[in-house]
């Protein structure tokens, strides 16, 4: 008998595992802890080339190099959070993500709106000309009568998108606030950043680098070990499951935030599995988790005729190096239905199917025009095509596939650029 209502399924998560003492978000990205292991050296290194701000002077330009998960933004932030203990609020440290904001215009306004009282000050996100926006800022930076240091996130993306002038603008801010202090600490994974400035942003930038260099499994160990306290009951993750937490995250280049995802997430399946300990398997089940290979999945949950068809492209885009009309990716697909044991679709299902491929961005297809031969429909690869054989291969049902003979047919029938298939 089909139950009236399904029991909701959040009742079963309702009680708090008993080895979680603390708050699991806590080993998010964004939780700043109240120390950083292993990066002491790097956080004295800012504070000496920030020092100047303690006695009213101007402080150089900073930008901080790193990779993805080395602390860039966590150990600024972490020094920006000291900075403001040492003068009391006194110096006015503005935060901006350029992921998010990455033009010259967002940036300005962003920072203007930082200086608002109340919502009530706030300028339009869009509107006012760029000369109004920044005398706005000029003006709202003079009357709060304190030093500024501005934390630009990701700087390389504004770069990429608005060229060096968006920087240029900002870095300007020092010369036009009456002798207040305006100095910029930019954070960028990318190590050519400051070679792809334009003379003029260089040298106005001038400054000074960082480089975080990744972490080490001993130290993510550590890392890790520090994050948990206060937590996880002691005794409920065991050594093994911390060091292979650390392992693999070591290998994804020392990345602490993959190692926190993925301790995270182990944690989770233990919790939702009734279990009290934290083991290797639930680590190796948060690495599944973390590292589904969309492509891969996509791929395989794929009707069969469509993988075919898929296979099709693949392989004969192998053998032509160009995009390949519709006939061509018919005859082959005919082809390897033919080797693998199955009957073949009709053309017109065929090229159903090609719109299938399109839709979900395996493919990509274009008409041409063939003159008197009418138009033809041109496919060709979105996804990389060995990677895409590669997770054909791995079904069952497309295994035994060999195509000796399709490779014979295609050199010999697949050179003709003018086939009017469609």
């Amino acid at each position: 008998m089909i139950s009236d209502r399904m029991n909701n399924p959040f009742v079963d998560f309702n009680e708090k595992s008993s080895f979680l003492t603390g708050n699991l978000s806590d080993l998010g990205g964004s939780f700043i802890p109240e120390s950083l292991p292993h990066r002491e050296e790097q956080i004295l290194q800012m504070a000496k080339l920030l020092g100047s701000l303690m006695r009213n002077g101007r402080p150089s330009n900073i930008v901080v190099y790193g990779r993805t998960g080395t602390g860039k933004t966590s150990t600024t932030r972490h020094v920006m959070r000291m900075l403001t203990d040492a003068t009391n609020g006194y110096v006015r440290i503005c935060y901006i993500n350029c992921q998010i904001n990455d033009s010259q215009y967002s940036v300005l306004v962003t920072l203007v709106n930082l200086f608002s009282a109340d919502s009530e000050e706030n300028i339009p996100l869009s509107g006012w000309p760029l000369d109004r926006i920044y005398s706005e800022l000029v003006s709202r930076i003079k009357r709060s009568s304190r030093p500024l240091l501005l934390v630009l996130d990701e700087i390389d993306r504004m770069i990429a998108k608005s060229g060096s002038d968006s920087l240029y603008v900002i870095l300007k801010l020092g010369d036009d606030v009456d002798g207040l202090s305006c100095s910029i600490i930019g954070i960028t994974n990318d190590t050519s950043f400051s070679e792809r400035l334009d003379s003029r942003v260089r040298s106005r930038l001038n400054q000074e680098s960082m480089l975080l260099p990744p972490y080490n499994a001993s130290e993510l160990k550590d890392i890790l070990s520090y994050r948990t306290k206060g937590i996880l009951r002691e005794g409920s993750l065991e050594e093994s499951a911390l060091n292979l937490c650390a392992a693999i995250a070591a290998r994804e280049h020392g990345d602490a935030r993959k190692a926190l995802d993925l301790l995270r997430v182990a944690i989770d399946i233990t919790i939702r599995n009734s279990s009290l300990v934290i083991t290797d398997k639930e680590v190796i089940a948060a690495r599944e988790r973390l590292e589904i290979d969309i492509l891969r999945e996509t791929v395989k949950s794929l009707p069969l005729h469509t993988q075919i068809v898929l296979l099709s492209c693949v392989v004969t885009q192998e053998v032509t190096r160009r995009p390949s009309f519709t006939g061509e990716i018919s005859r082959n697909y005919s082809e390897i239905c033919q080797e693998l044991g199955n009957s073949p679709l009709s053309n017109r299902r065929v090229s159903d199917l090609i719109s299938d491929l399109d839709d979900i961005g395996l493919i990509s297809t274009r008409i041409q025009s063939m003159g008197r031969n009418g138009r033809s429909k041109l496919i060709q690869l979105e996804e990389n095509g060995d990677q895409l054989k590669k997770y054909l291969m791995e079904v069952d049902s497309l295994s035994s596939f060999v195509g000796a003979g399709l490779g014979k047919q295609s050199r010999l029938n697949l050179g003709n650029d003018n086939d009017p298939a469609n």
